[in-house]
């Protein structure tokens, strides 16, 4: 048999015998095709072995199909091609791409059950916080291919997937290999013109249905108005540029309200930082800092940790109960003919002490307990050193020793709230009341553990705790009250 070679791809070789053999590849050397071109009388002695000779001599080398070459000599199939040798196909590498850790979408509603499977439709949930170190986005490498071999066992070399990058950011930080963004501060982070964004202020012209209540860990601006029923947490400052109503504002930081509060009784407003308003009315207002308020304070419940402040010189406070734990000022308190009285509270004292003297009661219960246990303990551990214990008296050892480990932890907390009631009651003994016009009859005083009762209207009185009595004196604008009425919010 007599056989020319031809390397290029789709040109035939030929075999000289009775019939003509010819090969070609193709897929870039993955497919390996053979035809049977017989004389007009033939082919009359076709071999498989001569077939798998000629393929071979072909170069067709790797992948060859020799059940197929047999068939084809078997069956004498001739003047079609037939595959004889097959490759195998390079596996393609993957392209790197970026992995983002929160939603690009900004419009997306996140709406989620709670424990009990109900779903709150004003929380959307369209505010991304993140916390300063959280990771933002990765790369992930390209993946690498994996090598075919062709029928003549050439190696046909993959594609490597293509490398990427982390896109720009704002307030954001890259590992050394720049294949990690993590944000810098605590905010919200947000995806725009192909940049990462954390933002430590969420500014929104309105809250309403197409914003749902808001949850953020920075600061919140509202510029226009908040809807009744509506919620904002910030873990940091709350300002709104209007009146709200009932509505929940809970703050972190400050609380400013240009407009005021028109609570409607439902509004409930707390913060850790100073809350500013231009008045409260039918709302719960509660600050770990001070409350000041320009105009008034009315049918609302008002407590701070610092003081509170009614700076108009017409203001007034009418109608609620309004407590401090160091001072209140204010020009006019209560109101002729009022039906609901008005309380002013230096502090929580007649509160404090009841909860002092039930810790103090708990406390000796559970002495009383601890030495029960204690006599039971020493009997067993008698008991223990002269025999055996049974094995139910071993488990009542072992729960009596757990039963008085948690009462030493109770006690020690016990002790500890007690000894912080006492030093707060003390601190209000420093307490003062500050009314610069009117003190209506019938306006509640309390200071300390001390109380009383306006009897007829009085001008000008500063109230304070002498001796354990409440005390009252010519108002005086001292220091403290002065600073707080010239600053500047």
């Amino acid at each position: 048999m007599k056989v020319k070679f031809q390397v290029a791809e789709s040109e035939p070789v030929h075999v000289e015998k009775d019939y003509e053999l010819e090969f070609y590849t193709a897929e870039g050397g993955l497919v390996g095709s053979m035809r049977i071109v017989p004389s007009p009388d033939g082919p009359r002695d076709l071999r498989a072995e001569d077939l798998l000779e000629a393929v071979g001599g072909e170069g067709f080398t790797f992948g060859v199909l020799t059940e197929v070459i047999e068939r084809v000599a078997r069956d004498k199939i001739v003047n079609q091609w037939v595959v004889v040798a097959r490759g195998i196909k390079p596996e393609e590498g993957a392209d790197g791409y970026v992995r983002f850790h929160f939603d690009r979408d900004l419009t997306k509603a996140r709406i989620k059950e709670d424990a009990d499977g109900k779903v709150n439709l004003r929380d959307l949930n369209l505010i991304q916080n993140v916390k300063k170190g959280d990771i933002l986005c990765e790369v992930v490498a390209p993946r690498a291919g994996k090598s075919g071999l062709s029928v003549r066992n050439e190696e046909i070399p993959s594609k490597t997937g293509a490398h990427v990058k982390l896109p720009g950011g704002t307030n954001v930080s890259c590992s050394a290999d720049r294949t990690q963004m993590f944000s810098t501060m605590d905010g919200m982070v947000r995806w725009a013109e192909n940049t990462v964004i954390v933002e430590p202020v969420y500014t929104v012209h309105d809250v309403d249905a197409s914003v749902g209540n808001i949850r953020f860990n920075g600061s919140v601006v509202v510029q226009g108005e908040v809807g009744d029923g509506y919620e904002i947490h910030a873990g940091e400052d709350i300002t709104i540029a209007t009146t709200v109503g009932r509505v929940v504002l809970e703050a972190g930081g400050t609380i400013r309200i240009a407009g005021g509060i028109l609570g409607q009784e439902k509004a409930i407003i707390t913060a850790n930082g100073t809350i500013y308003a231009r008045f409260i009315q039918d709302a719960h207002v509660k600050s770990e800092q001070a409350i000041i308020v320009n105009d008034y304070i009315r049918n609302s419940l008002v407590s701070a940790i610092g003081p509170v402040v009614i700076k108009n010189p017409s203001g007034f406070i009418a109608t609620s109960k309004v407590s401090s734990d160091c001072w209140i000022y204010c020009n006019t308190v209560g109101q002729e003919d009022a039906g609901v009285e008005t309380e002013l509270s230096i502090g929580h004292s007649p509160v404090l002490h009841q909860e002092q003297v039930r810790i103090k009661e708990e406390i000796e219960a559970k002495t009383q307990d601890f030495l029960r246990f204690q006599a039971s303990l020493a009997k067993l551990r008698g008991m223990k050193s002269t025999s055996e214990l049974s094995r139910q008296q071993e488990m009542l050892y072992e729960k009596i020793l757990d039963t008085m480990e948690n009462l030493r932890k109770t006690l020690s907390q016990q002790n500890a709230k007690s000894l912080e009631i006492t030093e707060k009651i003390q601190r209000t003994h420093q307490g003062n009341i500050y009314i610069a016009g009117t003190v209506h009859d019938r306006t509640t005083i309390h200071i300390g553990m001390a109380s009383t009762t306006v009897k007829g209207a009085r001008f000008k009185v500063h109230f304070s705790l002498k001796e354990g009595q409440i005390a009252d004196a010519e108002f005086v604008l001292v220091p403290d009250v002065k600073k707080v009425l010239e600053a500047r919010e």
